[in-house]
């Protein structure tokens, strides 16, 4: 079962949103990934992500990946706020809708 998830990171900054995105990604999209945004709220930085199973997510929140791009960050930066998750049955990524759950 897919599942999206709303996060947020304190105090990141565009800058430091933008190094850490370019990080994660250089190998490609981390496994199990199906959407990524993101964007500035008051006080940080807002995530919205779709991963094919929570247990994909969860390896990626959980990976020398993660934890590489995010070492430079204070601790409290170093991992997203999950705010809310919620199962995912269908995505339109632009390449057209589909089921995916």
């Amino acid at each position: 079962m897919a599942v999206a998830i709303l996060a947020e990171i304190p105090g990141l900054s565009r800058e430091q949103y933008e190094l850490l995105v370019t990080k994660v990604n250089e190998s490609g999209s981390p496994a199990g990934a199906l959407f990524h945004a993101g964007g500035p709220i008051e006080g940080g930085y807002r995530i919205l992500e779709v991963w094919e199973t929570p247990e994909s997510a969860e390896l990626f929140y959980n990976s020398e990946t993660l934890k590489q791009a995010t070492a430079p960050l204070p601790a409290e930066q170093q991992q997203p706020k999950i705010i809310l998750t919620w199962p995912v049955y269908s995505l339109d990524d632009r390449s057209g809708w589909r089921r995916i759950g």
